[in-house]
């Protein structure tokens, strides 16, 4: 047990069942640690202890879990990346391959594509989730202008490249996908140049100004609504 409250502690207190045989949980034992309230089952073959305060994290790992080998995209994924204007965002975007059915429980809006999903994966604390460009690519149309433009300057802050932002763009622009060409007029608004301190300091204290009138909504999504990415 000591191994297993380990793995829970170092996974947002969430684990498999598969993790939970690793561990030497048997189905049983699984059944009565159920009954007696120390884990709850929150999505097919995944737990989580009852002690471990409900977070974010918490719900983004539930989610990528569960069946549909799903993602952490757009909003969420712009919060788990800390970028700026997400701090508050607080549903769960799923990205899923076309076709799948993932049917996670809770706050989470899931979305459907057929775009380069598995190489733009990078692992934060073992949580799958897109990259910072392809995350940037994918944001509008389900965010507002102004917190796309903070995104990206805050991308660029943490050393991102103009060019790297629109190869992100780039592997996703297809017919009938809004969201590569805001990406590419925002970085056309900042310029092809070097971007220098000094500009980006504007730009940020700008997008600041911009952003404190208008906040990201964070408002319920059922796990039954979807929003296809591409069809």
């Amino acid at each position: 047990m000591r191994e297993l409250f380990r793995h829970l502690h170092d996974h947002d207190g969430v684990a498999t069942c598969d993790d939970l045989r690793r561990y030497g949980i048997s189905w049983h034992r699984e059944r009565r640690l159920l009954d007696i309230g120390v884990l709850d089952r929150v999505s097919p073959r995944v737990v989580r202890v009852t002690s471990t305060p409900q977070t974010f994290r918490q719900r983004c790992r539930i989610a990528t879990l569960g069946p549909g080998r799903g993602v952490i995209s757009h909003g969420a994924a712009a919060r788990l990346h800390r970028l700026d204007g997400f701090t508050e965002h607080d549903r769960v975007d799923l990205l899923c391959r076309r076709g799948s059915w993932p049917g996670h429980p809770g706050v989470v809006i899931t979305h459907f594509t057929r775009g380069p999903v598995d190489e733009a994966v990078v692992s934060i604390d073992g949580i799958p989730v897109l990259d910072i460009p392809d995350t940037l690519a994918l944001l509008s149309p389900h965010t507002q202008p102004e917190l796309l433009q903070r995104a990206v300057i805050s991308a660029l802050a943490r050393g991102w490249t103009l060019s790297r932002l629109r190869d992100g763009a780039e592997r996703w622009t297809s017919r009938g996908r809004p969201g590569p060409r805001a990406l590419t007029r925002a970085l056309d608004n900042l310029g092809d140049g070097p971007v220098t301190q000094a500009s980006m300091g504007a730009n940020i204290s700008s997008a600041a100004v911009q952003g404190s009138t208008r906040r990201s909504s964070t408002s319920s999504v059922s796990s039954s609504h979807r929003s296809p990415v591409h069809t």
